[in-house]
């Protein structure tokens, strides 16, 4: 295995000194006198160090200071003199004066030209950029290469009068009668629309930009070019993220005054142009050009070699130097879901329906060479592309083209799904003493299929390749079933996969008259339970002679049964109850780590087989498979299949936290030969209420904004496994295996790793300091696309938690629910983590998830 670079990121910590504490066995208690709440901190707050306040106070105390420019009135006389009228306003409205530098563009909107299918913005003012240096360096063109770029001029280049009270005039030094790029004349055509940019920005200062649009002539603005919205950028970057030269340009009608046809890099001579460079930026790491012989982008840190060394390469250098790399950029939606980003009121907004170009399409085809005809018939301008691309309907229509959800016969599901949960008794959620039933219908082309078929498949799966799918069996490869919740605190429940339970190894009868005979066990890793008035342990003991007996030498399951249940330390924990004719022993789930555990004695010896194993959830995942085995005592004792639908029964709800709840499935008949060779998953969920009839908020959301489009489509992550839907709601499948149960009783997780660390870390993944640990790849080869995970850049301030935790339609205890897990998927120095370990009392330090741990985060955070 090939060593791995560590690196490590400058982050913030805070070493957390709190007057008036006591450190002891790892936990910090604070003087009587204070309540152990997220208030106690003060300095420490999860929200003074994260989230949108506090960047906005960040750039505030370090000088920037977000503004409004309104831009009143502009002109440009027939002599080319050009002047702009502007206010600036604070976020009160207030004016801001005394503004002592700005910058200041100027662009024309030119009808196409050279053979293109679009209007093009061209800039007035231009600077000329040479590379210098080139020997040693590792960009492609050498020194003395020259290029003309778009730019702006400064307060000081002109004219800048400051009226005093918010109010503000530039005259520009440039005349348009006389502006040129090099030898290159651009025509100053009073008749075209121009447009205006306001910029101010730097480190420190006033930072906004504003844009005016009309035509020097003094007619009525008729031609503008709106394709993309500044909003759409903002549901990925948010408002911190996207400001780009010096912090100064925040609108995308800014962006293109100076992004526009015919602007190069001249480092690597790629074009600048808003058009391309965008496209083949977010497209990264799916450009045709990148992937090398051997098909891989990411470098698998698991083997030998290092897959990347053989890829293609796209960079810009920009100017002082600065190379900025975005070959392994990995796009959070999916690159053919144009309507990602091409949606909302822009008057062009469908161009890319319409308007195909060498350009735009060349972007991220750039395996394509349209004028010598490599990868796609040759072509010399636009004028050609709309004869083929455009016309909807067209099999090689832009439209069609782009249609990835019905491309690919893999990543059609075989099946819809509709589930739904019998009636509570009043109408809206269920109480103690109510038991819930889910239905499941299976529908096949729209007609529910026959659900005593639903067996198990005997034969091997049959999969799908991507030219098409072979016939099926009729068999079923899966059918998933799970029940979890709450939201804000997801674990399964209610079915026979969320018992962790202990069975006799007889069905009795049993000899208990053993002197002191008695059965000593633990609940939930031994873990007391407590509430306001109560307390109820996890380490029980009952005492044979309490219980009632015809023979206790020949102790009956319904009597071991009734002498348990009639124990109130042992009711308040655990249930006791016959299957199949045995005896068993389950948790009542309500510790934080699922687990029961006998201890050594003669009634474990007599009835348990001497069984002092910890017996957890079942599984990995904790799954209910409800297909019909051969071997039918395999078959859920829940379950019911029948020809219009499976029911399946769920356990008494008495247990449960109040909240929402979710039943979800994931049912495949063809199953999943290899990762080329599969049919993904149908999926499907549904939410019931317990204890309140009020919809519980989840922790997170919001995927959508970046991960899906307008129709509802988008980014799917991992179709050949899990086909895990990236919308809104997307925490409520997921969590059904990535919950709080590690499967484990030493405590490491061997299952689905918990949402709250994993989801921040994949997030975070470039800049962890170990990232393979964080994310939850401790074996390189169980991730699907080795190395993809540890390479995400998240698109704007991570701190900016509003961003999947936004107010209002999540619960908010981000900000007050500081714990060990979601904290460490960012903060996984080892400072960070021995803090964690600090704070923590744990009375068993070699498991430290096993559920007997007190974290004392809240106190300060």
């Amino acid at each position: 295995m090939k060593s791995t670079t560590v690196r490590f990121v400058r982050k913030p910590f805070v070493l957390l000194i709190v007057l008036g504490t006591v450190l002891f066995g790892g936990v910090c208690f604070a003087r009587m006198s204070q309540a152990v709440l997220a208030t106690d901190g003060g300095a420490f707050l999860v929200t003074r160090f994260h989230g949108a306040d506090f960047l906005r106070s960040s750039f505030e105390s370090a000088g920037r200071h977000f503004v409004t420019i309104r831009i009143t009135g502009a002109a440009a006389g027939a002599n080319g003199r050009v002047t702009v009228d502007f206010r600036v306003e604070n976020k009160s409205g207030a004016p801001v004066p005394g503004i002592k530098d700005a910058h200041f563009n100027i662009a024309k909107l030119s009808a196409p030209s050279d053979g293109e299918a679009f209007d093009r913005w061209v800039p007035y003012i231009y600077r000329l950029q040479t590379v210098t240096g080139a020997p040693g360096s590792d960009w492609p063109n050498p020194s003395g290469t020259q290029a003309y770029q778009g730019y702006r001029e400064a307060a000081a280049d002109g004219r800048f009068t400051d009226f005093g009270d918010g109010r503000y005039r530039y005259e520009f030094r440039t005349n348009l009668t006389s502006a040129r790029a090099g030898t290159r004349a651009i025509p100053y055509e009073r008749n075209l629309t121009h447009r205006i940019a306001v910029m101010l920005g730097g480190q420190s200062g006033q930072s906004g930009d504003a844009v005016y649009d009309f035509v020097p002539d003094g007619s009525r603005v008729t031609k503008s070019r709106d394709i993309v919205q500044t909003a759409m950028c903002q549901s990925c970057h948010g408002e911190f993220g996207l400001p780009g030269h010096d912090r100064e340009r925040f609108q995308l009608t800014t962006c293109v005054t100076c992004h526009n046809p015919g602007q190069v890099d001249p480092h690597s001579g790629e074009s600048l142009d808003m058009n391309v460079m965008v496209h083949k930026i977010h497209a990264g790491a799916h450009l045709d050009s990148i992937p090398g012989r051997d098909g891989i982008v990411f470098d698998n840190p698991g083997t030998p070699a290092d897959e990347s060394a053989d890829n293609g390469r796209y960079a810009i250098w920009g100017d002082r130097n600065e190379k900025h790399t975005w070959w392994n950029i990995e796009y959070p939606a999916v690159v053919a879901n144009c309507a990602k980003c091409h949606q909302g009121p822009g008057a062009q907004v469908d161009n890319w329906k319409t308007v195909p170009s060498i350009a735009a399409c060349g972007s991220c085809h750039d395996d394509v060479n349209f004028r010598t005809g490599v990868n796609h018939e040759a072509a010399t301008n636009d004028i050609g592309c709309v004869k083929c691309h455009a016309p909807a309907g067209n099999k090689d229509a832009v439209v069609d083209s782009h249609e990835w959800t019905t491309k690919d016969p893999r990543h059609i599901p075989e099946y819809t799904v509709d589930l739904s949960v019998s009636r509570p008794a009043n109408g809206t959620h269920f109480m103690a003493g109510e038991a819930p039933v889910v239905r499941l219908v299976f529908n096949e082309d729209g007609k529910p299929i026959d659900h005593t078929t639903v067996v198990e498949d005997t034969n091997r799966d049959e999969g799908c390749l991507a030219s098409g799918c072979p016939p099926s069996d009729g068999m079923f490869s899966h059918a998933y079933f799970f029940v979890h919740g709450p939201r804000a605190n997801r674990n399964p429940v209610l079915t026979t996969a969320a018992r962790a339970v202990v069975k006799s190894s007889a069905t009795g009868p049993f000899d208990l008259s053993a002197k002191g005979a008695r059965l000593a066990l633990k609940i939930d890793s031994g873990q007391e339970v407590r509430s306001r008035l109560s307390a109820a342990s996890g380490a029980i003991t009952v005492a044979v002679m309490a219980g009632t007996w015809r023979d206790v030498a020949a102790a009956t399951p319904a009597e071991i049964v009734a002498w348990l249940n009639r124990d109130r330390g042992f009711a308040a924990r655990a249930i006791a109850y016959i299957e199949n004719g045995s005896v068993a022993i389950r948790s009542r789930n309500l510790g934080t780590f699922y687990s029961v555990q006998l201890e050594s004695g003669p009634v474990t010896d007599a009835v348990f087989g001497g069984d002092t194993a910890a017996h957890v959830l079942g599984s990995n995942f904790p799954f209910n498979n409800l297909v019909q085995f051969q071997d039918s005592s395999r078959n859920d004792p829940k379950a019911r299949w029948e020809k219009d639908a499976i029911t399946y029964q769920l356990d008494p709800v008495d247990d449960l936290q109040p909240g929402t709840y979710v039943a979800s499935v994931q049912i495949s008949g063809r199953g999943r030969v290899s990762d080329a060779n599969y049919k993904t998953p149908s999926v499907a969920k549904v939410t019931f209420q317990v204890g309140t009839p009020t919809d519980e908020l989840p922790v997170a959301g919001n995927c959508a904004m970046c991960h899906r489009g307008p129709q509802g489509t988008g980014f799917v992550l991992d179709y050949m496994r899990h086909n895990k839907i990236l919308d809104n709601t997307a925490v409520d499948q997921c969590g059904a295996c990535h919950d709080g149960q590690s499967q484990d009783v030493s405590g490491e997780w061997v299952g689905g790793l918990q949402n709250a660390k994993r989801v921040h870390a994949v997030h975070f993944g470039s800049s962890l300091n170990y990232p393979l640990a964080t994310v939850g790849y401790r074996s390189p080869g169980v991730d699907s696309i080795p190395g993809r995970n540890w390479n995400i850049t998240f698109p704007q301030d991570v701190r900016n938690c509003e961003t999947c935790h936004p107010a209002g339609t999540t619960s908010g205890t981000w900000k007050t629910a500081a714990a060990r897990l979601p904290c460490s998927g960012c903060h996984d120095s080892q400072a960070a983590q021995a803090h964690m370990r600090l704070q923590t009392f744990d009375p068993t330090p070699a498991t430290p998830w096993n559920g007997d741990e007190l974290e004392s985060c809240r106190v300060c955070h």
